[in-house]
C-alpha cells in the first residue's frame, strides 16, 4: 500500500539562510543533515523532525513560527553579527528533552535523524560523561530497534538503517559502562554485533569487539577480554597498524590482568605500530589511539602487576596529555592517577590531584569515575595515622563535592 504524502509547509528557510550570507552546504554542517535534506526542507517537501528544527531556529535565532515550522505570527530574518554559528551544540539539560519518535515509515529522513541523534550523544559524551545519557540513548535504541523489527522502513535503506543501528547500540554501550550499567553495555554490545554482521560494517565491528574486550577487562573477566582481542588478531580482520595497536594494547592488558609479565614486552610493538601513523582509510574512531591512551593503558598494566613507581609515572604523562577542553577525559584520568598516587603513599601529589577533581566531579556525570574514587577515598580514611593533614582534609572536600555529583 502507498505512504501518503507529507502535506506541504511554508517554510521560510532560504529567505533566513539568505540573509545570514550561508550556503546550503554551510547551514547543512551546522544543522548536522546533507544539503539535499536542506533543499528539501526550504521548497517544503518535508518537515524536520525536532532536532533539526531546534538547530534551525538557534542557528537563525528564530521562533519555529519564523521559520515557518508552525502556524502563528512570524517576523522577517535579521541578520545577526554576519550570520554567526557560535554555540550551536545543545547543552545536556537541552538535549535531554529531545526524543525520536517512531514513524509510520523508515525513510532517508528517519535514517539521517537517528544518525544526527547518535552523532549529538557523542558530542555530549565527550563533556559531560555518560550518567546523564544513558537513559535517553537507551530509549532511542529501543524505538530504533521496535521500527527494524516491524519491518517499517524502505527495504533499499535496509543496509543503511541496520548499520545505523549498529552504531548507535556501540555508543549506547559505551554510555552504560561509564555510567556502571554493566548488563546494559554487554546487552548493547551484542545487539552492535548482531546489527553490524547483518549489515556487514566491519568498522564498527572491530570498535564493538575493542570495548567488549575493555567492558570484560574491567569487569575482572581477563580471560574472556583475552578471547575476544585473539578473534580479531588471529582472525580474517584486515587491520592496519593503527587498529593492530589498538587490539594488541588490549591484550597487553588482559595478560597483565591474568600476572603475565609478558604484556610489557609488548609494548614496544604497540608504539612502533603506532609511530607508523595513521592511514587514510582507518575508521573516524582511530583517532581514540593516541599517546595519552597508550601511556594510560602501559600505567594500568604496571599497576596490574604491581609495579606502581612506574604506574604513577604514567598516569601523571596520561594526564597532562588531555587536552583542557576534554573535561570527561580530564575527570577520568585524574582519578586514575589519585589511585595510583595513594597506593604508592605519593601524599603531597595526591593532595594536589584531590584538589583538582574536586570541580570537575560537579561538571562530569560519569558513575565510573565516582566509584572509583569513593574507593580511593575509603582507602584514605581507613589508612593509619602516617597520612598528612592536609590529604585527609582535600579528601573530605572531594567526598562533599561527591555527594552533588551528577550521577
Amino acid at each position: 500500500m502507498a505512504r501518503p504524502r507529507r502535506a506541504k509547509f511554508h517554510p521560510r528557510l532560504a529567505n533566513f539562510r539568505q540573509s545570514a550570507g550561508l550556503t546550503q552546504e554551510q547551514v547543512a554542517e551546522h544543522v548536522g543533515i546533507t544539503a539535499e535534506m536542506v533543499r528539501r526542507h526550504e521548497r517544503g517537501d518535508s518537515m524536520p523532525i525536532e532536532l533539526y528544527r531546534k538547530r534551525y531556529c538557534h542557528l537563525f535565532g528564530a521562533t519555529e513560527e519564523d521559520l515557518g515550522f508552525r502556524r502563528g505570527p512570524a517576523k522577517g530574518p535579521v541578520v545577526q553579527g554576519g550570520g554567526s554559528t557560535s554555540g550551536l551544540l545543545l547543552s545536556a539539560n537541552q538535549f535531554s528533552t529531545i526524543q525520536i519518535s517512531p514513524t509510520e515509515f523508515g525513510d532517508s529522513e528517519y535514517l539521517e535523524s537517528v544518525r544526527g541523534h547518535t552523532q549529538e550523544i557523542v558530542k555530549l559524551d565527550n563533556q559531560f560523561g555518560g550518567a546523564d545519557l544513558v537513559r535517553l540513548s537507551t530509549r532511542l535504541f529501543r524505538t530504533v530497534h521496535n521500527q527494524l523489527g516491524v519491518g517499517a522502513y524502505d527495504l533499499k535503506l535496509e543496509r543503511d538503517l541496520h548499520s545505523a543501528a549498529g552504531e548507535l547500540a556501540e555508543v549506547v554501550g559505551w554510555l552504560a559502562y561509564d555510567a556502571e550499567e554493566h548488563d546494559l553495555a554487554r546487552r548493547m554490545n551484542q545487539e552492535s554485533l548482531y546489527f553490524t554482521r547483518l549489515c556487514g560494517d566491519k568498522t564498527t565491528e572491530l570498535l564493538t569487539l575493542q570495548n567488549s574486550s575493555m567492558h570484560a577487562a574491567s569487569q575482572g573477566r581477563p580471560r574472556e577480554a583475552l578471547q575476544i582481542v585473539r578473534s580479531v588478531l588471529e582472525g580474517d580482520y584486515r587491520l592496519s597498524a593503527r587498529l593492530r595497536t589498538l587490539f594488541l594494547t588490549r591484550k597487553a592488558r588482559a595478560l597483565a590482568q591474568c600476572g603475565d609479565e609478558s604484556a610489557l614486552q609488548l609494548f614496544p610493538e604497540i608504539r612502533g605500530l603506532f609511530l607508523d601513523g595513521a592511514r587514510d582509510d582507518d575508521p573516524a574512531w582511530a583517532w581514540w589511539v593516541d599517546e595519552r591512551e597508550l601511556l594510560w593503558h602501559e600505567a594500568m598494566a604496571h599497576r596490574d602487576l604491581g609495579l606502581t613507581d612506574q604506574a604513577v609515572n604514567q598516569f601523571e604523562q596520561s594526564a597532562a596529555a588531555v587536552p583542557a577542553n576534554e573535561t570527561r577525559s580530564q575527570y577520568v584520568h585524574r582519578s586514575y592517577l589519585l589511585q595510583a598516587q595513594i597506593e604508592n603513599k605519593s601524599w603531597a601529589e595526591a593532595e594536589n590531584i584531590m584538589a583538582q577533581l574536586v570541580p570537575l566531579s560537579m561538571q562530569v556525570a560519569s558513575t565510573r569515575a565516582v566509584v572509583l574514587l569513593r574507593n580511593v577515598l575509603a582507602q584514605v580514611a581507613t589508612a593509619n595515622g602516617t597520612i598528612p593533614p592536609g590529604v585527609h582534609e582535600q579528601a573530605a572536600r572531594l567526598s562533599a563535592a561527591l555527594d552533588t555529583a551528577p550521577v
